[in-house]
């Protein structure tokens, strides 16, 4: 009888801590900041640290669980620990100076085990792009906490930032995946990468962040620089949608997972215009950010911890009836947020929060349920 040999020991996957931690946390703050906000609870959160949390909190969990595919142990303990700290820190009211260095330590923690490698290991100037702007977001952290308006600069550059990170990343992971799918119905998906109009859309993108991080017309004072951040932020969203354009969505109505990750790149357009305009002539009742704060991210965040979640463990992409659900509930969430802005905000915000929470106890559910491989 042949002596028991163990398992080879398995090497964790940021996914499979980051994601969830990052749907459940989406499900449960968003009510709660709603909440706060009507005084239904008491809890004195401003708008400010609710875009902070959706932005430092929510979107980069799923940045890190998205780039940390194979870190050491201690490396994801330090990310995911630096990330809970902020959190508890920021929510907890503790004190600025000592909130402030705890919500630093994620953005940083992120930028030293997922930004420096990108940078060592990166050989075009797309994949170069990526170390720069996640360290960009310890800056942003920064100017949330010494920025000297209440946060505003900070949250807006870090909105920015992801705008960014999903114009690069849904850039390239889109056309690649839809070419797949064209390919299987016997055509070819001839417009993937679209160098020129993908490089001038990270131009204006980058420009208009560059502006928002010196303070250029953040206020609502429309000086020239506010213009010009204005002009790049147009440039991304006009260019995002000519790419969009060219990647036959209709060829992928029929998988959810494909058509999911088009129509976040449609609100992601859509979002750089509001952006643009954001910087004229600030909408009222946040509009401006939560068409691409709740619309382009909600929808593209969902769908890629969903579908990066059952391609890491070995299993189609194909999504179930309760991912396509929570992609309908995301988008329908973002539709009543900015109609919110306008129109009965008592009624339509709390609808909002709970279409959004059900959406992410939803995304929660379905990656709880998907089984892990075995790893070397």
């Amino acid at each position: 009888m042949s002596a028991f040999v163990p398992p080879p020991p398995q090497r964790p996957w940021g996914h499979r801590l980051f994601f969830p931690a990052a749907a459940l946390y989406a499900a449960l703050s968003v009510p709660l900041w709603v909440a706060g906000y009507f005084g239904w609870l008491g809890i004195g959160w401003t708008p400010a640290l609710h875009a902070h949390e959706m932005l430092m909190g929510y979107a980069l969990a799923v940045v890190g669980g998205f780039l940390l595919t194979r870190p050491s142990g201690v490396a994801l303990t330090v990310a995911f620990a630096a990330w809970l700290a902020g959190r508890l820190a920021v929510l907890g009211g503790l004190p600025p100076e000592v909130a402030a260095p705890v919500a630093l330590s994620y953005p940083v923690a992120l930028f030293v085990v997922a930004g420096l490698p990108f940078l060592r290991a990166a050989k075009s100037g797309h994949n170069m792009l990526f170390g720069p702007v996640i360290g960009a977001f310890a800056l942003a952290e920064a100017l949330v906490w010494w920025g000297g308006d209440g946060g505003r600069t900070g949250a807006l550059f870090a909105l920015h930032l992801v705008g960014i990170l999903m114009l690069v990343m849904g850039g390239r992971i889109i056309p690649s995946a839809t070419a797949g799918e064209v390919r299987k119905q016997g055509g070819t998906l001839v417009e993937r990468v679209q160098p020129r109009l993908e490089w001038a859309g990270v131009a204006g993108a980058v420009l208009a962040a560059l502006t928002v991080a010196v303070g250029g017309g953040v206020g609502g004072a429309a000086g020239p620089l506010a213009w010009i951040g204005a002009a790049g932020a147009a440039l991304a969203g006009v260019t995002a949608w000519a790419r969009l354009a060219r990647w036959r969505t209709g060829a992928v109505l029929g998988r959810p997972d494909l058509w999911s990750l088009h129509l976040g790149y449609g609100w992601l357009g859509l979002g750089w215009l509001f952006l643009g305009v954001e910087r004229l002539a600030p909408l009222t009742g946040g509009a401006g950010w939560h068409v691409i704060g709740a619309g382009a991210l909600g929808t593209l965040a969902a769908s890629m911890m969903v579908r990066a979640t059952l391609q890491r463990e070995a299993l189609s992409p194909n999504f179930s009836r309760p991912a396509t659900a929570a992609i309908a509930l995301v988008g329908l969430s973002a539709a009543l947020r900015v109609a919110a802005a306008s129109t009965a905000p008592d009624l339509l915000m709390p609808a909002a929060a709970l279409a959004w929470s059900g959406a992410h106890l939803l995304v929660l559910w379905v990656l709880l349920r998907v089984p892990k491989r075995i790893r070397a």
